[in-house]
């Protein structure tokens, strides 16, 4: 049975806005779980981290956590010292999951979010550094019993992992069982020439799997071809969870990360619209 989830991001318009009271809402909505952000796990000592984990289960969510690495953590860059903040930034999450009762974060992981490179002949050596680091890297997600999940992202947002097939080839140069996969619609939907080839290659390694319309609504409000994959995520028996990231609020961090510079649509009735979406869906898989 997939747990139904949902990105902080469609909530707040910082980052690192208070997040805690988003569990109680997701519940409230009718959601199984809460995707929130890496930046707001790490600012909280152990006794935030408790009471994170003990809200959760007072409310019956699961929390899963969303992470982007900036330039100046890019785990592939040539700078060492890049490379070095990005791991100890991967390696205090994995710590701070375990805490938290927190299984899986995925997300641009293995790379900068939204970094650029000057040129295609750089992918190679930071593919490279990418891996070296991505190994040392997931010995502490395998000691602390938790997982890291390389989202598949399109190149206007990151420059090493725009498709399946090259996060299948990674996953396979970095031999961890505790590196899973992780695949987005609304990337795919820039990237990929089907939508069924990727979930039938990815579905033994994929731990989470991102609905969004191609216009980054909430499903239902765009065209995306849902029954096609739907029936392709049954087909292949994905029973884990499955969690929508509409973004549709200008303004803020959030809105400017994610190149929002325009209103998408009418929010008065916003919650409302989420509670639509998340009926479709279940629809769809039943």
């Amino acid at each position: 049975m997939n747990k139904i989830g949902i990105h902080y991001g469609s909530f707040v318009s910082n980052w690192m806005d208070d997040q805690f009271p988003l569990i109680r809402k997701v519940k409230e909505l009718g959601f199984d779980l809460l995707e929130f952000g890496s930046d707001f796990l790490l600012s909280q000592d152990d006794e935030g981290l408790l009471k994170l984990k003990t809200e959760a289960e007072v409310q019956n969510i699961d929390l899963t956590i969303s992470l982007g690495l900036t330039p100046d953590q890019d785990i592939g860059s040539p700078i060492r010292a890049e490379r070095e903040a990005g791991k100890s930034l991967l390696k205090q999450t994995a710590v701070a999951m375990r805490k938290a009762g927190i299984s899986d974060v995925s997300g641009i992981l293995y790379c900068a979010w939204n970094g650029k490179i000057n040129s295609y002949d750089e992918k190679s050596k930071r593919w490279d550094n990418s891996i070296a680091s991505m190994k040392e890297i997931s010995k502490v997600f395998e000691d602390n019993g938790v997982y890291i999940n390389v989202e598949v992202a399109n190149r206007f947002e990151n420059y090493l992992i725009n498709t399946c097939d090259e996060a299948l080839a990674y996953l396979d140069q970095v031999e961890s069982e505790h590196v899973g996969l992780h695949l987005d619609t609304f990337h795919m939907n820039i990237e990929e020439e089907s939508f069924v080839t990727p979930i039938l290659k990815a579905h033994k390694r994929m731990r989470y799997f991102h609905i969004g319309e191609n216009n980054r609504k909430m499903p239902g409000l765009g065209m995306m071809p849902w029954k096609t994959i739907f029936d392709t995520l049954k087909f292949v028996g994905y029973s884990r969870p499955i969690s929508m990231e509409p973004f549709v609020r200008p303004g803020g961090e959030v809105g400017s990360a994610v190149s929002l510079y325009r209103e998408m649509m009418d929010l008065s009735d916003y919650e409302n619209d989420l509670k639509r979406s998340l009926a479709f869906v279940k629809s769809m898989l039943k």
